[in-house]
């Protein structure tokens, strides 16, 4: 990442004093600023507004933050998932080195510990992604470990209980080797409070509201089966940033499964409206994914035929780094098929994303569908 090595290399060698000056108002000023453009894909903008942060003084703990974020957004659009994931780990090692030497200039800045373990948290994210579960252990460790540092000074501060949150939530769903890993951090592992805790940052955090919206939306709709509170927090985000296909699809999906029909289908002309201006892989995966909502609002509304094709075009061309939405599609696909009297066929689409046993709400509807028919309510 050519900013932050910049920065990197001058704060090693030269400290500060080849770096503009200025007040932290200001600073803070251009991070909220370089937030709001990254989460509305403008990247450029966003990018050049964190190098500013990056390069003035007082140091503003977000910038090496927010520029290793906006990077990796940017080349998720120019790249495949599992070259940037590469990418993104050894970007993240030069954002660990300049929040290392920070705490070391600065140990009285107990806030620097929680940016270190965020940074941590951000590489067992990709750890995980990548199936390196070892790494996702040490590194899941590292960074609670750190955050608890700030957290432990700043009990009531949203931003800080969002990492742990989202820890605790893992920890629930998660094999039973890793509630071991939480008894050792002292932390609950509570799914109730993990969700209470992201859901305190998604309403009242400063940099981390966003993103904690964004979370939420996705754990309700895909884990908790929760359709109203994944259109309620998608819904925001998609308003708050309507250049961005992610979180009109987001929108889109929850509106389908609560039969907010109309509104899906607004969310669903935004997207294609927004694929012009986006890079020819975001593109393709984005017309990916409007086969799934298309097939989606088509069963529906009763269209069986036209669900069946889109939903079984969207499941030949699956090439996305998870698979919760193969297993969408999959039980989708089965509720075609059982609504159609062709029960076998439901049946093999049920069993396949039984298979896929990613701890999805997805999952548990499948096997619930395996033992008897989809019936339309």
């Amino acid at each position: 990442m050519k900013i932050i090595k910049t920065l990197l290399i001058t704060l090693l060698l030269g400290g500060f004093a080849n770096l503009k000056s200025d007040t932290f108002e200001q600073q803070e000023e251009r991070v909220q600023i370089a937030l709001k453009a990254m989460y509305n894909r403008e990247y450029k903008r966003a990018a050049s507004l964190f190098h500013q942060v990056l390069n003035s003084t007082p140091f503003h703990p977000m910038g090496p933050l927010g520029a290793l974020a906006v990077e990796y957004y940017q080349n998720e659009g120019l790249i495949g998932y599992h070259q940037r994931n590469q990418q993104f780990l050894v970007d993240i090692e030069q954002a660990l080195q300049i929040y290392s030497e920070q705490i070391k200039q600065n140990p009285s800045h107990s806030e620097y510990f929680f940016f270190y373990g965020t940074v941590m948290g951000l590489r067992a994210r990709i750890q995980l992604a990548e199936k390196n579960y070892f790494g996702v252990l040490t590194s899941g460790y590292n960074a609670i470990r750190f955050i608890k540092k700030t957290e432990k000074l700043y009990p009531d501060q949203p931003d800080f209980q969002l990492p742990v949150g989202l820890f605790n939530y893992y920890v629930s769903i998660s094999a039973p080797y890793m509630k071991i890993a939480s008894r050792l951090m002292r932390e609950s592992g509570s799914r109730s409070e993990g969700l209470q805790a992201i859901k305190a940052a998604a309403d009242y955090g400063n940099y981390g509201r966003y993103e904690a919206r964004s979370l939420l939306a996705y754990l309700y709709f895909y884990f908790e089966s929760n359709y109203d509170g994944a259109y309620e927090y998608a819904r925001k985000m998609a308003e708050d940033f309507p250049k961005n296909p992610y979180y009109a699809a987001q929108t889109a999906d929850a509106a389908i499964q609560i039969g907010q029909l109309d509104q899906a289908n607004y969310y669903l002309k935004r997207i294609e409206a927004l694929l012009p201006t986006q890079p020819p892989r975001t593109q393709k995966d984005y017309q990916g994914i409007l086969r799934l909502l298309y097939g989606s609002l088509a069963l529906a509304q009763g269209r069986l035929d036209e669900a069946e094709s889109n939903l079984i075009e969207f499941i030949k061309s699956y090439d996305y780094e998870l698979d919760y939405d193969l297993g969408n599609a999959l039980v989708r696909l089965g509720n075609v098929y059982d609504l159609q009297k062709r029960r076998s066929e439901a049946i093999a689409c049920y069993r396949k994303a039984v298979q896929l046993n990613n701890r999805t709400a997805a999952v548990s509807l499948a096997e619930q569908y395996l033992k008897r028919p989809y019936i339309r309510s």
